[in-house]
């Protein structure tokens, strides 16, 4: 079978360590993988992913310099489908879903089609979680749901996710099917950027600086973490629209040498393996692989009580578990976490065990071939 990914991309993130795990992993099983990438301007942020994905024989297409509706496009696309005659095209996030979707629908009706969802949109996340009833309002919604029409099948990488879609009623349930993540546990793809790792205790937040993610609650909960523990330091590790904000924030409570801004990490393993735990308070992801990437160096991670953490998360087992943006227990679980060093080794050590034990590359991948087969082969999944 020969397959194509498609995604708009500009460096690595989540979907693409997803892409980077699977599309080697397709092809030591034997199948014909090949990329497209796809972004308005060109530049080298996505060099690494391209030179790892020929380390391992897959090919990557690429295109450049077009408006998101422009003609040009969508007559580039065609012309990589034409040429490759793939037997199943996966769309990963929506720009690709509607691209394809599109091409799928004025004239490459027999193409099969089938979307990774990674996640949702994030305005729409920032402001109401997963509060589903204002769905209908946001085009996000009307543009997944007509893509939906024309996608054969798609997959969404947790049950909240797959709750939006089929509840939210974008596409009906025998169309869609979740399939958690997996990782190898290797070494990450990107090593091109030596990172600075600081001495002394810390605790690492990763991320984009988005509304989504929370940082804000992290602020206001680590004055009563200062206070407690004043040698314990916070480390943001991510860029983003929220940054000056966020300094404003940390500025105005005193907390300038207990907060620090990293900016954009390329590789934030060695941050995270020399961490004491992560913390995530995110009010929606679609799955959050800084779950696994902080189990991979036997981390626990503290987290709001929301999806997908709660979905990865044992409380109390492998992290801890805070109700949705109560930043009061958020400091709490915080200093019981940082003043309990045995019981969170033993955290970190049942979270590695659960990501060796479920969250694998096989299981994902195998999971993904079964819905390849039954698509390709024109069958219900």
């Amino acid at each position: 079978m020969k397959i194509l990914f498609v995604q708009k991309m500009n460096g690595i993130s989540g979907s693409e360590l997803y892409m980077l795990q699977i599309m080697p992993e397709l092809k030591r099983r034997g199948y014909e993988v090949e990329m497209l990438i796809i972004y308005p301007t060109p530049g080298d942020n996505n060099g690494r992913f391209i030179s790892y994905l020929a380390e391992h024989g897959i090919t990557t297409h690429e295109i450049y310099n077009h408006h998101a509706l422009s003609p040009a496009l969508y007559f580039k696309i065609r012309r990589v489908l034409n040429k490759g005659r793939y037997d199943l095209v996966q769309a990963n996030l929506i720009h690709a879903d509607i691209w394809l979707s599109l091409i799928k629908c004025f004239g490459k009706w027999k193409m099969k089609l089938v979307s990774g969802k990674h996640g949702y949109d994030t305005e729409y996340q920032a402001k109401y979680g997963f509060d589903l009833r204002y769905l209908k309002r946001y085009p996000y919604y009307w543009v997944e749901k007509l893509a939906c029409l024309f996608i054969n099948h798609n997959i969404t990488i947790s049950k909240a996710l797959y709750t939006v879609f089929t509840r939210g009623g974008i596409v009906s349930s025998p169309k869609i099917t979740n399939i958690y993540y997996g990782l190898t546990l290797t070494e990450p793809v990107d090593q091109s950027v030596q990172t600075e790792v600081p001495e002394g205790p810390y605790v690492l937040i990763t991320g984009r600086l988005l509304e989504v993610k929370g940082h804000r609650y992290l602020v206001e909960a680590w004055k009563k973490v200062h206070q407690s523990c004043p040698e314990l330091k916070l480390y943001f590790a991510g860029d983003g629209l929220l940054r000056e904000e966020l300094v404003g924030l940390v500025r105005a409570a005193g907390l300038e040498e207990s907060i620090i801004f990293l900016g954009f990490v390329p590789n934030p393993h060695p941050l995270v393996k020399q961490s004491l735990f992560t913390v995530v308070t995110s009010t929606w992801e679609g799955f959050g692989l800084i779950l696994l990437e902080s189990w991979m160096h036997k981390k626990p991670i503290v987290a709001f009580d929301a999806p997908a953490m709660n979905e990865v998360i044992d409380d109390g087992v492998n992290g801890l578990l805070v109700p949705f943006k109560n930043t009061e227990l958020l400091a709490e679980k915080i200093i019981w976490m940082y003043q309990h060093p045995g019981e969170t080794v033993a955290m970190g050590e049942k979270g590695f065990e659960k990501l060796h034990s479920y969250y694998t590359l096989k299981r994902m991948t195998d999971e993904t071939e079964e819905v390849y087969r039954k698509v390709a082969g024109g069958e219900k999944v």
